[in-house]
């Protein structure tokens, strides 16, 4: 039996993603994504009015931008942290430690599919070489692959004409 070694990688990426995830806990990790994302999302919704408002009452000329996003951000992160406190906190305090890292376990299963497929899908649909010799033989592009959709590929592009 001959494993492609695309699916070597994929395996031991998805072997990372499970670990990781089961050793930290569903509560841990969760928060973790969240405390990024909702702070980069609150970020960049609200910079604009953050920026007026320190312009407005802090007199700050100089990237009030950039000074509204970054507190913005930090605000967010820090208080997802400190929910991720508590809830890890109540968690510890009613025993269900066990059940917090199967959770973990299978968000760490659910991202590993879902980093796989965006890798997945990048390889097939690029239009820079022929991703054939690479997902020919492989598993998960044969178990993927048909879950994401058919997409139109693109023609390859000739780099330097």
């Amino acid at each position: 039996m001959n494993i492609a070694t695309i699916d070597i990688i994929f395996g031991a990426l998805l072997i990372i993603f499970v670990l990781r995830c089961t050793l930290r806990g569903f509560v841990e990790e969760f928060m973790s994504v969240a405390s990024i994302v909702l702070g980069l999302v609150v970020g960049f919704l609200l910079f604009k009015n953050g920026a007026a408002f320190l312009r407005t009452q802090f007199q700050l000329t100089i990237f009030p931008e950039l000074a509204a996003f970054v507190i913005l951000f930090l605000i967010t992160f820090v208080v997802i942290k400190i929910l991720e406190a508590i809830l890890h906190d109540l968690i510890e305090r009613i025993h269900l430690d066990s059940l917090d890292h199967i959770f973990g376990l299978i968000l760490g299963l659910v991202e590993g599919v879902l980093i796989i497929s965006l890798i997945l899908l990048v390889l097939a649909y690029q239009p820079l070489f022929n991703p054939g010799f690479l997902l020919d033989k492989s598993w998960f592009a044969k178990v993927l692959l048909p879950l994401i959709g058919e997409l139109q590929r693109n023609p390859p592009v000739k780099l330097g004409a």
